[in-house]
């Protein structure tokens, strides 16, 4: 059995690797372009799949679209038997998909149908959901619609981060696609058809989804921080610059303004106030800075208890 693996996150990387430990015959690797990365955009590097590829020294394709023309005679002419599919971050078109007589198999990390889509495993954490897992998945036309192969659950920690869950939803994928792809070597594969009506989208965080909101609960914004954690990171602006909460645990408080710092910590943490309740934050990260405590990004300030962060990012 001929594989061509698809892939280009950190979240790839675990199933490539468990593919080759397992004695697969990889016909190649096909991850995205390398990309300007950094402050300025100014050092161009490698997809963490194309870096792994490189280490296993197998040959490695990076398409700007898996349509184009020579990138398909490409594929045609390596005439693999199964594509396995792991973030690569581009819906495989017809065309392409007829090149593995034995299917294309997706690793995902929700339960489909619910969050299909770019950005399951934030959405997840975000909406506060207690069980999520992993499904393998029959590519088909429509974006993560295919029929279900193989699905696990696990439960989400309380206070887990988008990136401690997407390791472990990583291994677990990782293992369910070696499974599926060794079914498939001796006979076919049993599928379940997911259910529409039961589908929910994943989308990617927009600009204006990132902010954090005072007004909002502090169980919100605490999910939201951790929603996007380690990247791209929650923030509040403050004095017309945005300031990334890196660590912070939500907490009762009495009624207070939202914004207002309440009290700090033996721990160097402050207490701000929210909509309901309040936020401890521990760590913080100034635009262009690097990570700090919240004590000492609220010292360098020259702010004290009372002071209240919403009307204090208007001045000076």
């Amino acid at each position: 059995m001929r594989v061509l693996f698809f892939g280009t996150p950190e979240f790839a990387v675990a199933s490539l690797k468990t593919l080759v430990r397992y004695g697969f015959n990889l016909a190649g690797v096909v991850t995205q372009p390398d990309r300007p990365q950094g402050r300025g955009q100014s050092q161009v590097t490698p997809p963490p799949v194309a870096q792994a590829a490189q280490e296993l020294k197998l040959a490695v394709l990076q398409p700007e679209k898996p349509s184009e023309p020579a990138f398909l005679e490409r594929v045609e002419a390596m005439r693999p038997d199964v594509f396995a599919v792991a973030a690569y971050g581009h819906l495989l078109p017809d065309r392409l998909l007829s090149m593995a007589p034995l299917g294309a198999w997706n690793v995902h990390p929700s339960l489909l149908p619910r969050w299909r889509g770019p950005a399951p495993i934030h959405r997840t954490i975000w909406a506060g959901d207690e069980i999520t897992g992993v499904s393998i998945m029959k590519l088909a036309a429509r974006l993560d619609a295919g029929p279900l192969a193989r699905q696990e659950t696990v439960r989400v920690e309380p206070r887990e981060t988008c990136g401690a869950l997407e390791q472990r939803l990583a291994a677990l994928g990782a293992d369910l696609l070696v499974e599926t792809l060794q079914k498939l070597r001796h006979g076919a594969v049993p599928l379940k058809e997911q259910d529409e009506n039961a589908a929910t989208y994943a989308p990617v965080f927009k600009p204006e989804e990132l902010e954090l909101n005072w007004d909002h609960p502090a169980v919100r914004l605490d999910r939201l921080i951790r929603a996007l954690a380690p990247t791209p990171g929650a923030h509040f602006v403050f004095r017309g610059s945005q300031v990334k909460a890196r660590d912070a645990e939500p907490a009762p408080t009495l009624p207070s303004p939202a914004g207002t710092l309440l009290e700090r910590s033996p721990q160097r943490a402050w207490r701000v106030a929210c909509g309901e309740g309040s936020l401890w934050i521990r760590m913080v990260q100034p635009e262009g800075k690097s990570t700090m405590t919240m004590d000492a990004f609220i010292a360098g300030r020259r702010l004290k208890r009372g002071d209240v962060l919403e009307i204090l990012k208007f001045s000076g």
